[in-house]
């Protein structure tokens, strides 16, 4: 009876790895397979990595979708149809565009000149016109503002300067220069 219990135990462990090489080779190949469905269905689940806010190429509200200009990054999102973009070169500009729908451009107007801020030139890109406002403050940083009528309220965007060693006029052909590229990258829904 030992005997053939042991010889029984024997055949069945020879089945089991006869059956089991074979499956192996099988499975192997199934298993590639799944793995790759597998990685593919998390792959498709994993939310996308949010891009960091210096690495924004482009930022996009409902009203406008401004293109971020060479040398210029990102300093925040597109929050309120509003968002900041600075130039890490002397004049150090910091430029914010925003849309405001409950100011008309005589109202802009009147707020500019009534902080003490003075009419300049009026500029024309892509197709639009801008009313152009500027003004200095006390430490010497200049600030540019400039807007356009929409259907509703206005597109402004305001340019500052931060510390810099450029004279004024150079300070002044920079932040009018950083004024047209950055409305020459805004382009409206």
């Amino acid at each position: 009876m030992k005997k053939v219990l042991f010889s029984f135990a024997v055949a069945v462990l020879a089945a089991t790895m006869v059956s089991c090489g074979n499956k192996t080779a099988q499975n192997a190949e199934g298993q590639d397979s799944a793995a790759a469905e597998e990685q593919t269905e998390q792959k498709a689940e994993e939310p996308q990595q949010e891009v960091k806010i210096e690495d924004q190429t482009e930022i996009s509200s409902d009203i406008y979708t401004i293109k971020v200009p060479e040398g210029w990054k990102a300093r925040s999102r597109m929050v309120s149809n509003s968002c900041v973009l600075g130039l890490k070169e002397p004049p150090f500009t910091t430029a914010s565009p925003n849309y405001v729908s409950y100011i008309d451009l005589d109202r802009y107007k009147a707020e500019r000149e009534k902080e003490g801020s003075k009419a300049i030139d009026n500029i024309t890109v892509n197709g639009r016109e801008y009313v152009v406002f500027e003004n200095e403050n006390k430490n010497g940083s200049l600030y540019l503002g400039a807007a356009t009528p929409m259907e509703k309220g206005t597109f402004q965007v305001k340019l500052s300067t931060g510390a810099h060693k450029l004279t004024k006029e150079e300070a002044k052909a920079a932040i009018t220069a950083n004024l047209k590229t950055i409305l020459e990258n805004v382009s409206f829904k």
